[in-house]
């Protein structure tokens, strides 16, 4: 019987060759420089969990329920979700609530960030403008007042900012190998315990 843990890096291995949709890196590159970033900043385990696994909603979870996916994948049903949102739904039965609150929030963070700071649009990629869209478009005022009271909104918005980063073509990182201790500690049966 395989562990969530191996259904987690048996999807991470399978997305290194696939382009991270208008990027220019891979989806596997994307998830190791921003567990890097998170580690070279000094990021507790947590958030570097989080870093890694933040588009888990990307790579293992079926792309027909993704609202926000990177390549057309058909009709959709009619309950879909963003990535973040499905990502976050996957995992949060196995990790504390913090990291599925910072998987959940990416996506917000991106959208608050454009709202709160008005040079940051400006800053995205295209792909990020892209998928800005489709997760609801820049916050409004009343929203992004409601998120920013969070205890843990300032690590939402340091993890989309790494997101941001994690996006150079050739940056050397460790190799998913060297993160499987990390996963194997918060996903280690099929199902969660708790």
């Amino acid at each position: 019987m395989s562990t969530m843990a191996d259904r987690l890096i048996e999807a991470m291995a399978r997305s290194a060759p696939r382009q991270y949709g208008k990027e220019r890196v891979t989806e596997l590159a994307h998830a190791l420089q921003c567990a890097e970033l998170a580690a070279g900043a000094g990021g507790d385990e947590q958030m570097i969990l989080a870093c890694l696994v933040h588009d888990v909603g990307r790579y293992a979870v079926a792309q027909e329920e993704i609202s926000d996916a990177l390549v057309e994948s058909g009709p959709r049903p009619g309950k879909v979700r963003g990535h973040h949102e499905a990502g976050a739904d996957l995992i949060a039965p196995y990790v504390p609530e913090r990291v599925a609150f910072l998987v959940r929030a990416h996506a917000d963070a991106k959208r608050y960030l454009c709202a709160a700071d008005p040079g940051y649009y400006d800053t995205l990629s295209k792909g990020s403008k892209h998928t800005l869209a489709l997760q609801g478009g820049i916050m409004t005022a009343d929203e992004a007042v409601s998120v920013a009271t969070h205890p843990w909104w300032p690590d939402a918005l340091r993890l989309r900012r790494w997101d941001d980063e994690a996006k150079i073509v050739g940056k050397a990182t460790r190799p998913l190998s060297a993160w499987e201790p990390l996963l194997r500690k918060y996903f280690p049966e099929l199902t969660a315990a708790h």
